[in-house]
């Protein structure tokens, strides 16, 4: 049966005593009826109980009034009951849900405690872990690193041991090459620098010394003018000597510029010939203010010559134009030998048919090409070892320092044959002025 059904009947029964007829008087009043009841002790005083039929109307009137209030009172209670009943019966559910909830938290809350104590765990394997990988990982560092510093320490030991080493074999062999150096060089002498330096028939040459060889290019001209200029600003007391060993001519502009740098020097700029020189070159060492040779030089001295090409305009202006250089710097010549232009020629042509009018050094100084001819040259200013010995002919040609200077290459043609290939002549009205029999020389 239902909490309600059962609290329903309750409230029948006490509606059904409260309609009861009241007892005989002489039957003893109940004991609830002589106790007091609450909220009527102002109205009922204290005292005996009495018999309801002693009561007067107005005492029966509130003993009914009580009856009544008693009886509401009970179905109040009885309707509380119930409507407590009810609720409970209604929560049931609600608190069976509650404690379901309840559990299900209360277990979601063991596991989630059970997940974190196994999560605190593993952190405190993981971390101990790592905590040894570490400890094992500083280990083998600190192990490694004891072994670098002792792989330093043998390394900068035979560091010391090698650098001690090399150390004194650097010492032994730049003692070695100071003492060879030392048998190159001839640590007594010095250059020898005279006014004159024509003594007993020896020609004394200083390091006041120009190396003319090879073709004359603008280059080469250009170098020697700068030396002129340099021994002059260090020194304009003493000679400053052009020595051409062997030079067959070249451009007759760079000739005229080296030409005109010797007639401005204040120092006496003398021209020295060992070997042979031709046409450009034989013009500067005819007109030098003085001039030296040895007896088996050869000096040659021809008409200018140059290449041309063009229309029958173009190559008389051409030729006239190359005619007007050979009288500017032929007349001077010619005039040192007390001939006229035209009578210098006419001798070049009846001593060579071909017009190269050669002459070893007595002839060269007798036909006034060349000052003095000597027997003996002294290089006073060769104080250390010369130059390695140039290379066999079979090998490729190795350029000079004087063929860098001047701009000129060399190699081998097709045939075999060695070619010199000349600087292209930067001023227009320019014209080679050179000696070459044998057509080594190419112009570029």
């Amino acid at each position: 049966m239902k909490i309600h059904s059962f609290f329903s009947l309750l409230i029948m029964a006490a509606a059904a005593q409260a309609q009861t007829p009241a007892k005989s008087a002489n039957a003893p009043a109940p004991a609830s009826d002589a106790a007091p009841t609450p909220g009527l002790a102002t109205t009922l005083p204290p005292g005996p109980a009495i018999a309801r039929e002693n009561l007067t109307p107005a005492q029966k009137e509130i003993m009914k009034e009580v009856d009544r209030l008693r009886v509401d009172k009970a179905l109040l209670d009885a309707q509380m009951a119930l409507v407590e009943a009810k609720r409970t019966e209604e929560l049931v559910p609600a608190n069976a849900e509650t404690i379901r909830l309840n559990v299900e938290r209360a277990l979601r809350q063991a596991k989630a405690a059970a997940e974190s104590a196994a999560l605190e765990e593993e952190r405190t394997r993981l971390e101990r872990q790592v905590a040894l990988d570490a400890a094992r990982s500083n280990a083998r560092l600190a192990e490694k690193n004891n072994k670098i510093r002792e792989l330093e320490a043998d390394a900068k030991q035979l560091q010391l041991e090698s650098s001690n080493t090399v150390t004194r074999l650097t010492n032994e062999l730049t003692r070695f090459q100071k003492e060879d150096e030392a048998k190159k060089v001839a640590a007594k002498a010095k250059p020898k620098y005279l006014k004159d330096p024509l003594v007993d028939g020896t020609l004394c040459i200083s390091d006041r010394r120009i190396a003319l060889n090879g073709a004359i290019t603008e280059s080469l001209a250009d170098y020697v003018c700068q030396r002129i200029n340099f021994y002059n600003n260090q020194s304009s007391e003493f000679p400053i000597f052009i020595v051409i060993d062997n030079s067959p001519g070249g451009s007759v502009s760079s000739g005229y510029q080296i030409q005109k740098a010797m007639s401005a020097s204040k120092a006496p700029v003398y021209v020295v010939v060992k070997g042979f020189a031709a046409s450009m070159s034989a013009v500067i060492a005819t007109l030098a203010e003085r001039s030296f040779c040895y007896p088996n030089t050869i000096i040659l001295h021809h008409q200018v010559s140059n290449t041309v090409r063009g229309n029958m305009t173009v190559l008389k202006e051409q030729l006239e134009f190359t005619n007007l250089w050979f009288e500017r710097m032929g007349t001077p010549v010619a005039k040192k030998m007390g001939l006229t232009l035209a009578e210098f020629v006419k001798q070049m042509y009846a001593n060579d048919s071909t017009g190269d009018w050669q002459a070893f050094g007595e002839k060269a100084k007798d036909l006034k090409w060349v000052d003095n001819v000597v027997e003996r040259i002294e290089e006073t200013a060769v104080l250390d070892m010369m130059s390695p010995v140039p290379p066999l002919a079979t090998l490729p040609p190795r350029a000079s320092a004087q063929n860098e200077i001047s701009g000129i290459t060399s190699r081998v043609d097709a045939q075999g044959k060695l070619i010199m290939e000349l600087p292209a002549l930067s001023n227009p009205f320019d014209a080679w002025w050179i000696y070459d029999p044998q057509g080594r020389y190419r112009a570029r």
